[in-house]
C-alpha cells in the first residue's frame, strides 16, 4: 500500500458534491446489517453471475510432477539433462535406480495432497500445491485500514465461490466502535469455514494486521493452532497464496511495477471503474466520520477500491495456474 498520497491527487469535492446528502444505505442496496455479540455492522455484497474466471487448480499438480528438482540431490543442471534424455516428471524418475525412492516419497505427497510437507521442499511455492485445495475452500481477503500500524479496520473484503459461482462480500464498520464486530463475524462465521487465504501481498501486511486486532480484541488469534504462543506467529492453521510474490517471481523483469493495480492493467488488461489510491483510504474514512452526509461519496470510493481488489485476484491467480 501507497502512503505518500494527499487530497491534492483526487477532486474530492467532485465526489462529494456527486453524493451530497445520500446515506451509505443508499447506494448500496445490495447491503444487510448483521449483528452478533460485539454489535453490528454492514455487509454488502456482490454476485457474479458473469465472472469470466475458471480456475483449474489442478494445473499446479501437473507443475510440481514436471518439476525433477523437488527430488533430492536433482538440481538444474542435472534436470536439463533428464529432460533431454525423456525424463519429464516425477512418474519417470519411478524407475530410475538411484531417484526412485526419493520421487516416490515426493509423489506420495501429492497424491495424498499433503501440502505442508511439500512446502518444506524449497523448490515448491505457495501456489504449487493450489491442486490440494478444492475451489469453495479458498477464500479471497484483503482489508482497508484506518493508518499504518495499530490502527482500526474499517473494511475486510472477502471472496469466495458458492456453486461455482464467485461472490464478493465487503464488511464495513460504519463507524470506529463496529469494528469489533466485524472482527467477531470474520472470526466465527468466516475463517472456520476456509483452508486457504488467496491475498495479494497479505502475509506482508493483511493477515499479520488482522492477527494484531484480533489480539487487540479478543487475546486470541484464532488463525493458529492452540497449543502455539499467540505472538510468535500469525497464521499456522490455513494454507497461503500470495499472488504479489508469485507475480514478482513469475514475471520478474516484465513490469516496472507489481502493485496490483499495475498488475491488473499488464497482466490482465483490466482498467478499474475506481482509482482511489489506497494511501487515501483513512483520509476519506475521517472525513466521513465527521461529515457522513456530505462525504459519504468518499466511503463508496473506498468500498469501490477494496471491491476491485476482491475482484481481481481470482483473474491473477486464473493467469499464474494457466501460464
Amino acid at each position: 500500500m501507497d502512503y505518500f498520497y494527499n487530497f491534492e491527487t483526487l477532486d474530492i469535492s467532485n465526489i462529494a458534491d456527486q453524493y451530497k446528502d445520500k446515506k451509505i444505505e443508499d447506494l448500496f442496496p445490495n447491503h444487510s446489517i448483521v449483528t452478533n455479540d460485539m454489535g453490528e455492522f454492514m455487509e454488502i455484497v456482490w454476485k457474479q453471475e458473469n465472472f469470466q474466471c475458471d480456475l483449474k487448480l489442478t494445473l499446479s499438480k501437473n507443475k510440481i510432477l514436471r518439476n525433477l528438482k523437488t527430488v533430492y540431490y536433482i538440481g538444474e543442471n542435472l534436470e536439463r539433462q533428464l529432460n533431454k534424455k525423456g525424463v519429464k516428471s516425477l512418474y519417470d524418475l519411478k524407475i530410475n535406480l538411484k531417484y526412485n525412492l526419493s520421487a516416490h516419497q515426493v509423489i506420495d505427497l501429492i497424491e495424498n495432497k499433503k501440502y505442508r510437507t511439500l512446502c518444506r521442499n524449497k523448490y515448491i511455492y505457495d501456489l504449487d500445491v493450489a491442486f490440494c485445495f478444492d475451489l469453495e475452500e479458498l477464500l479471497f481477503l484483503d482489508i482497508e485500514t484506518l493508518g499504518l500500524y495499530d490502527s482500526p479496520i474499517i473494511i475486510v473484503g472477502l471472496g469466495y465461490f458458492v456453486n461455482d459461482k464467485f461472490e464478493i462480500h465487503i464488511l464495513f464498520a460504519r463507524d470506529l466502535e463496529e469494528e469489533i464486530a466485524v472482527c467477531e463475524h470474520l472470526k466465527k462465521e468466516i475463517l472456520p469455514k476456509y483452508k486457504c487465504f488467496i491475498t495479494y501481498n497479505g502475509k506482508s501486511f493483511d493477515i499479520p494486521y488482522i492477527a494484531n486486532r484480533f489480539l487487540y480484541f479478543f487475546d486470541e488469534n484464532p488463525m493458529i493452532s492452540e497449543e502455539e504462543e499467540p505472538y510468535e506467529k500469525y497464521n499456522s492453521k490455513f494454507h497461503h497464496i500470495d499472488l504479489y510474490h508469485n507475480c514478482r517471481r513469475k514475471y520478474k523483469g516484465f513490469f516496472e511495477s507489481y502493485t496490483l493495480t499495475d498488475i491488473e492493467n499488464n497482466l490482465l488488461n483490466l482498467s478499474r471503474e475506481n482509482e482511489l489510491p489506497s494511501g487515501l483510504v483513512g483520509l476519506c474514512y475521517k472525513k466521513y466520520l465527521e461529515a457522513p452526509l456530505r462525504y459519504v461519496g468518499l466511503v463508496k470510493e473506498i468500498i469501490d477500491h477494496n471491491y476491485w481488489d476482491i475482484y481481481s485476484m481470482p483473474l491473477i491467480l486464473q493467469k499464474l495456474l494457466e501460464e
